[in-house]
C-alpha cells in the first residue's frame, strides 16, 4: 500500500442516533440536504471525500489551512441555515482535523492519523471544530480564527495523549496574520526604482525563543527605511511571509515587484549579538553589498542606523547622515525596555491566537513602561494590548481599564509626538469616542507619514476618508496598500469593497468581499447592500441573514457603527438594507 502525508477532516452529525429514532425519513432527508452543502464546500476548498459511514464524512486535504477554512465555512453556513429551520429540522455537526501519515488502499485512507481525527471530532463541541497540535502549528497566524487550549486528550484506542485546540471566532489583534497563499492576490507589473523588500532576518541562536528579537529588529528596519521617500518598501506582512515559502530571490522579486531584497541573520547570546546582512538585486541575483556586525544590545541602534545609511546609499546614491538621523527610530533610554517591548510584540502579533498571548503581551508592555517611564513606544503598545485584553477577558477587566488605556496613549503622545502607533490609536479614539473627524484625520495622516509601510494604518485612514465622503481618495490609499502588500490583508480587502460600494461599483465591491478568507460583520452588510443595488435579491437576502448571524446586530445597530459625516450616505445605506 502507498503512504502519504495528508490533513484528515472528519465530520459527524450531533445526536444522529436520537434524530433517527425520532423520525428516520425526515432525518435522512435533512442529512441529504446538509450533505449537498458539505460536499460542495469540501470540493471548493480542494478536498476529497474518501469515506462516508452513515452520518460521517471523512475527507483529505493537501493543505491544513484549506481544511480549517472549509470547516469554518461549513459550520458558519450550517448555523445560518439552521436559523431558518424548525427546531426538529436543525442539524448540527462536530468536526475534527488532524495531520499525519496514512496508508492508501483503493482510494481509502487508514492509520492512526485518521483515527485521531475521528476521536478529535468526538471531543468537539456541537457546532465546533477541534484540531490537533500538528494542525495548530501549521494554521495558527494563517487563518482568521482564534483558539482555546483543549489540553492533552486521552483518546480511545490512541496510545499517547493528543494535544488539541478548539477553534473560536477571531478575537484580539489580527494585524499579525500572515497570508498562507502561495502567490500574491494581485500581480505587480512594474518594479519601481528604489523598490525594496526586507525579508525576515533568520534566527541562528541556539535558543528558539530569541526569534522575537529577529522579528522586532527586521520590523524596525522596515519602518525606518519606509520613511525614506525615494524608496518603496514592501509591508512586513508581505515580505515576512516568505520565511515559510520556498521561493528564489528572483521569484520573490517578481511577486512583490521589487528590484532589491535585504536579507540577514542574527545570532544573539546574552547581551552579545552578531548580525549579518546582504543587499541583493532581484534582476540578476547579484549581491550588491554584505557585511557582519558584532555588537551588543546597547549599540543595536547604531547598527540599525548603519544598515539604513548603507542601504539607502547603495540604492539611491549618497545620503547625508543628518537625513538618516531623521528617519531613525527613537532610541529608549533603557535598552532593557526595548527588549521587553520586542518580547511583548512577539505575543501581541499572536494575540488573535490565544488568550494567554494577550496576558503575556500586556505584562511585558507594562513592565517596559516601568523599566523606562520615558519610552513612548511601550505606552502606545500597552494601550493596544489593553484593548485586546478587554476583547478576550470582558468579565475580568477592571472597570477603569479604558481610563488606563487613554492615559497610556496620552503619555505616549506626550513623550514622543512621532510615534506612529500612538497617532493611529489617538485617531481611532477621536473618531469613535469623540466624533472629532478633523483631529482623527490629522492623527491617521501622521501615522502614515511616520510609518508608510504599515497597511493597517493605511486601511484605517481609507475608512476614515470614506466616512468623510471621499471614497475616491480612500480607494487610492487602498491601492497603495495593495502595492506594498500584494497578498492583501482581510482589512484591506474589506475596505476595498467598502470604497467600491460607496463609488457605485457594486460588482467590484462584491468581488472584493469574495476574496476575503472569512466574512466579517462589515463585509456581509455591505455585500448585502451591493447585491441589492444590482437587483440580485436572493443573494442580498442570504448576505443579510449571514450579517445578522455573524454580528447579532440589527440594521439600525450596524448603522450606528458607520460614522459617515454626511447623513444622506448613512440613510441611503440604511434604506438599502431595510429594503432587502
Amino acid at each position: 500500500m502507498n503512504r502519504r502525508l495528508v490533513t484528515i477532516f472528519v465530520l459527524d452529525v450531533v445526536n444522529f442516533s436520537k434524530l433517527i429514532g425520532q423520525d428516520e425519513v425526515k432525518t435522512l432527508q435533512n442529512l441529504g440536504s446538509a450533505r449537498e452543502l458539505i460536499d460542495q464546500n469540501i470540493d471548493e476548498y480542494e478536498g476529497r471525500i474518501f469515506n462516508t459511514a452513515g452520518d460521517s464524512v471523512l475527507a483529505e486535504f493537501f493543505s491544513p489551512v484549506k481544511a480549517l477554512e472549509c470547516a469554518v465555512k461549513i459550520q458558519n453556513l450550517t448555523k445560518l441555515k439552521n436559523n431558518d429551520l424548525a427546531e426538529n429540522d436543525k442539524m448540527d455537526f462536530r468536526i475534527g482535523i488532524n495531520i499525519g501519515d496514512v496508508l492508501v488502499q483503493e482510494g481509502n485512507l487508514f492509520g492512526d492519523a485518521v483515527n485521531i481525527a475521528a476521536r478529535l471530532e468526538a471531543q468537539s463541541i456541537s457546532g465546533g471544530i477541534c484540531i490537533s497540535q500538528g494542525v495548530f502549528d501549521m494554521v495558527n497566524m494563517k487563518v482568521k480564527v482564534s483558539y482555546e487550549d483543549a489540553g492533552e486528550l486521552e483518546l480511545k484506542n490512541i496510545e499517547k495523549p493528543i494535544k488539541a485546540y478548539n477553534v473560536l471566532k477571531c478575537r484580539g489583534a489580527q494585524r499579525g496574520i500572515i497570508s498562507a497563499d502561495s502567490k500574491p492576490k494581485i500581480d505587480i507589473s512594474q518594479k519601481e526604482p528604489g523598490s525594496l523588500a526586507i525579508l525576515l532576518f533568520k534566527n541562528l541562536s541556539n535558543d528558539e525563543e530569541q526569534s522575537y528579537f529577529c522579528e522586532g529588529f527586521s520590523e524596525d528596519l522596515v519602518s525606518a527605511l519606509s520613511r525614506y521617500r525615494k524608496l518603496l518598501v514592501i509591508s512586513s506582512n508581505a515580505s515576512f511571509s516568505y520565511a515559510s515559502k520556498e521561493k528564489t530571490h528572483s521569484e520573490i522579486g517578481i511577486e512583490l515587484g521589487v528590484r532589491y531584497l535585504l536579507e540577514g541573520k542574527v545570532r544573539k547570546l546574552g547581551n552579545k549579538i552578531r548580525i549579518s546582512a546582504s543587499l541583493l538585486s532581484t534582476e540578476n541575483a547579484e549581491t550588491l553589498w554584505s557585511d557582519n556586525f558584532d555588537t551588543n544590545l546597547d549599540e543595536i541602534f547604531d547598527v540599525q542606523d548603519s544598515l539604513v545609511e548603507t542601504i539607502v546609499s547603495t540604492i539611491v546614491g549618497n545620503v547625508e547622515r543628518d537625513e538618516i538621523k531623521k528617519i531613525s527610530n527613537i532610541k529608549p533610554e533603557n535598552l532593557k525596555a526595548y527588549d521587553l517591548v520586542l518580547q511583548g510584540l512577539e505575543y501581541h502579533r499572536r494575540s488573535s491566537v490565544s488568550a494567554e498571548n494577550n496576558k503575556k503581551a500586556l505584562r511585558l508592555f507594562t513592565q517596559a513602561t516601568q523599566t523606562d517611564p520615558n519610552y513612548a513606544r511601550a505606552f502606545a503598545w500597552k494601550t493596544c494590548s489593553l484593548a485586546n485584553n478587554a476583547e478576550w477577558f470582558q468579565d475580568e477587566m477592571p472597570d477603569n481599564w479604558m481610563q488606563e488605556a487613554f492615559a497610556s496613549v496620552n503619555k505616549a503622545m506626550e513623550l514622543d509626538p512621532n510615534d506612529s502607533e500612538a497617532h493611529r490609536i489617538m485617531g481611532a479614539i477621536k473618531l469613535m469616542f469623540e466624533g472629532d473627524m478633523e483631529t482623527a484625520l490629522f492623527h491617521h495622516e501622521k501615522a502614515i507619514e511616520i510609518c508608510p509601510s504599515d497597511t493597517y494604518h493605511i486601511a484605517r485612514y481609507a475608512i476614515l476618508l470614506c466616512y468623510l465622503g471621499d471614497p475616491k481618495k480612500g480607494l487610492e490609499q487602498i491601492e497603495k496598500a495593495m502595492r506594498i502588500d500584494p497578498f492583501c490583508s482581510e482589512l484591506v480587502l474589506e475596505t476595498l469593497g467598502m470604497c467600491h460600494y460607496l463609488l457605485g461599483d457594486f460588482e467590484q465591491a462584491i468581488s472584493s468581499f469574495k476574496k476575503m478568507q472569512i466574512d466579517t460583520r462589515t463585509s456581509l452588510f455591505y455585500k448585502a447592500a451591493s447585491h441589492k443595488m444590482i437587483k440580485d435579491d436572493e443573494r442580498a437576502k442570504d448576505a443579510l441573514k449571514a450579517a445578522f448571524s455573524e454580528s447579532g446586530m440589527s440594521i439600525e445597530k450596524f448603522i450606528t457603527t458607520q460614522f459617515f459625516q454626511n447623513e444622506a450616505i448613512k440613510n441611503n445605506l440604511s434604506t438599502t438594507l431595510a429594503d432587502i
